[in-house]
């Protein structure tokens, strides 16, 4: 098991490792650049304020279809239409609550324009992941793999012409940015749709409303869930833009690396994305799990250390890249700080997930209103002292306690006993990482050699402290002998 979730974690990362950069660093880091201070920043409190009730479209719907497809694959015919219907439902749902609160928030025409089309995104994203977490759930991780990032190449396409081509560069604006997602993501709606259709004998059953209850019932642990991450994730933009005088301006500042951090984050979530219908089946077949849980979570740790380890140490160099014109120290220190919660949701992703395929929705909702209203809390009394600044030490702290809480109860709920050494290991991995990041920044090198080098040695470190056991993944990937 353990090595099928290496294999197609390799291909699935190797193919987002394709795209996604792109998409950050050549079209969404050039598109702020492009405009004047506060025009992104506008783009994304709005963006962000589109989140907040997208769990009204999915309900956790994705989620429990992902762990009975994992369970019973005959279920798929039977589920698709059906589940089609009630999201769509949930869809104008959505609309409505959403412009709602925008009407009484106060938003402005240019707001609301942004929003109607940043809102029907949400909608197709949601058709796209319900789409996905079928496919997923038929273990079909490589057309997941393709499908995952064929909305962001699709977009890069479409922005590369805007911005570039000499018909449009001169006239390019926000909205624009806008409709080449929304092309992009009705595209890749509609092949995903078409790849389900060739895997499943589709039942045109007569609507019943029981159904719909029955779907809405189970579903609603995994929504309210998704609802209360989702606010303490996402609420900050939209209480830097509510709260403060300059919000815009501050919004720029936070979104400069918050695209970097939610960047990351994708690879969590796509670890999450295999993990799933894994731990789900195990779970099933009442399979040993502590092996899986202990080798992803090391693993992913790994990552997400060496990931915040090199943007904080480098914080200020990458800004200035990054950044060139609008790039000072504050953006630096956000960057270096943000990125660091990067550690602590890498072990949401693992033993968060492996509660959801346990089914303990109870637990981690009480978990998540307990991240949601620390987050707000901290939010309302450091955004108004220290700006985004506080927005991000809000995030960090929330991030932490939330991180320990899932640790804890997956902990207990498995009985996982884990030796002294399993712990001694990752102490001393993030010791020795960063005395030599420190040691190596230090040096009269240039700053991208540094960079390289020390996230080289920290590699080395992870191996020497067998975090990484090299010889066993390799092991792990080699095809197994026929007799």
């Amino acid at each position: 098991m353990r090595r099928k979730f290496a294999t197609n974690l390799i291909f699935l990362l190797t193919v987002n490792l394709l795209i996604k950069p792109y998409w950050i660093f050549g079209i969404d880091r050039v598109i702020q650049n492009k405009f004047p201070v506060g025009v992104y920043g506008t783009y994304f409190a709005v963006f962000n304020y589109s989140f907040l009730l997208s769990i009204i479209l999915d309900f956790g719907i994705n989620n429990f279809n992902n762990r009975a497809i994992s369970r019973d694959r005959k279920r798929l015919g039977e589920y698709l239409v059906n589940l089609m219907m009630v999201k769509g439902a949930l869809s104008m749902i959505y609309f409505a609550l959403t412009f709602l609160s925008a009407l009484l928030t106060g938003f402005g025409e240019l707001q609301m324009k942004m929003l109607f089309f940043l809102a029907l995104n949400q909608v197709l994203l949601s058709a796209i992941l319900y789409f996905r977490s079928n496919i997923a759930a038929l273990q079909l991780f490589k057309t997941d793999s393709v499908i995952s990032t064929l909305d962001r190449l699709l977009a890069i396409v479409f922005c590369l012409a805007l911005l570039y081509l000499p018909a449009f560069k001169d006239s390019f604006n926000i909205m624009w940015f806008i409709y080449a997602q929304t092309i992009a993501l009705l595209i890749t709606a509609v092949i995903a749709f078409l790849v389900i259709l060739g895997k499943s004998k589709i039942e045109l059953n007569i609507w019943k409303g029981k159904f719909t209850k029955m779907i809405l019932l189970k579903s609603a642990p995994f929504a309210m869930l998704a609802l209360l991450m989702g606010i303490y994730y996402r609420i900050d933009a939209v209480m830097i833009d509510r709260m403060l005088p300059n919000g815009k301006e501050q919004n720029d500042m936070y979104a400069a690396s918050f695209r970097l951090l939610d960047a990351v984050n994708q690879f969590g979530y796509l670890f999450a994305t295999l993990l799933l219908p894994l731990f789900a089946g195990m779970i099933r077949r009442n399979e040993n799990l502590k092996q899986l849980v202990k080798f992803s979570s090391e693993l992913l740790f790994v990552i997400a250390f060496i990931t915040a380890a090199d943007c904080y140490f480098f914080s200020s160099e990458m800004m200035h890249l990054l950044y060139p014109v609008k790039a000072n120290g504050q953006w630096a220190q956000i960057f270096g700080w943000l990125m660091c919660t990067f550690i602590p949701m890498s072990s949401i992703y693992v033993f968060g997930t492996l509660l959801t395929a346990q089914g303990n929705l109870k637990v981690l909702n009480f978990i998540a209103l307990g991240g949601m209203v620390l987050n707000i809390s901290l939010n309302l009394y450091l955004i108004p002292h220290y700006g985004a600044l506080g927005a991000t030490i809000a995030t960090l702290i929330t991030q932490l306690l939330a991180a320990l809480a899932h640790m804890v109860v997956a902990n207990r709920a498995f009985g996982f006993e884990y030796e002294s050494r399993d712990l001694m290991k990752l102490a001393g991995f993030s010791v020795l990482s960063s005395v030599a990041l420190f040691l190596i920044k230090m040096m009269p090198l240039d700053w991208r050699l540094s960079l390289v080098l020390a996230s080289g040695v920290c590699c080395l470190i992870a191996a020497g402290t067998r975090l990484v056991p090299i010889s066993e993944f390799l092991t792990m990937l080699r095809p197994k002998a026929t007799s």
